[in-house]
């Protein structure tokens, strides 16, 4: 999107979405020379507890975020890709024409961008916080331990956050065989995070790589390809040797 700028004597100013007009601030990251990441802080445009949507008639039924059942299964079949397979072109190719059409509707909503950079010259899709999906249980299932789907999910992105002590401590203890190849930390906010050896080594190279005195895992993550949840663990973990100070949302590097 293209958008024009404003002079005035007071300053330069500039057009913004509707949806970025509602916050009451926002955020610049800036990714490289020339190159800025403009947002809306994490969880600004989150759901306040209690609100509720309701549909007008002749629409199709939304979700509690104002999403359709349609862009909320295609928001779904989204993050099961690994985001360096987001590009149009893999993803144009799986997903069907109801499928991009409500993908396309997710773009307007601001709930998926198409992020371009010098590693995706043709964009990668990256999905919004306020608007990831977070996996659906039922109450039993939910109540089970899922270990091995955490071990599965560790060496397959290369990161795992565990929210529930106990989980994470039996997702220790079967990792003891693998000691040296995974590292964790438990974070301020109680969350366990853990990542493997060689995800630590590719963060570690985007943030040796972008420089600067601190880093903003959203913004590490869009210029090196990399979830920003992974790049936040690792992080977390450096923030624990004292390489990095945890403020807010970003890490102030130590010197």
């Amino acid at each position: 999107m293209r958008i024009k700028t404003i002079q005035k004597e007071s300053g330069t100013y500039m057009r913004v979405p509707d949806e970025l007009r509602k916050a009451e601030e926002l955020e610049l990251f800036a990714l490289r020379d020339g190159y800025y990441l403009l947002t809306v802080p994490l969880g600004a445009g989150a759901e306040k507890p209690g609100e509720k949507y309701a549909p007008a008639k002749g629409v199709a039924p939304k979700t509690a975020r104002g999403l359709s059942q349609q862009e909320s299964r295609v928001l779904m079949k989204l993050a099961d890709i690994r985001f360096e397979k987001r590009v149009p072109q893999l993803v144009n190719r799986d997903f069907s024409r109801q499928d991009r059409e409500a993908l396309m509707s997710l773009e307007k909503k601001g709930a998926v961008t198409l992020i371009k950079s010098k590693k995706y010259p043709g964009g990668v899709y990256s999905i919004q916080n306020d608007f990831y999906p977070q996996p659906q249980k039922r109450e039993e299932e939910a109540a089970k331990p899922a270990d091995m789907d955490l071990e599965k999910q560790l060496f397959r992105d290369g990161y795992v956050v565990v929210s529930d002590s106990n989980s994470a401590q039996r997702l220790s203890d079967l990792l003891q065989k693998q000691r040296g190849a995974v590292t964790g930390v438990k974070g301020f906010d109680g969350k366990y995070y853990m990542v493997t050896k060689a995800f630590a080594g590719k963060v570690k190279a985007a943030l040796v790589k972008m420089g600067g005195d601190y880093a903003d895992p959203k913004a590490v993550g869009v210029q090196a390809g990399l979830h920003p949840d992974g790049v936040k663990a690792v992080l977390k973990i450096l923030a624990e040797s004292g390489e990095y100070m945890e403020k807010g949302e970003i890490f102030i590097k130590v010197e």
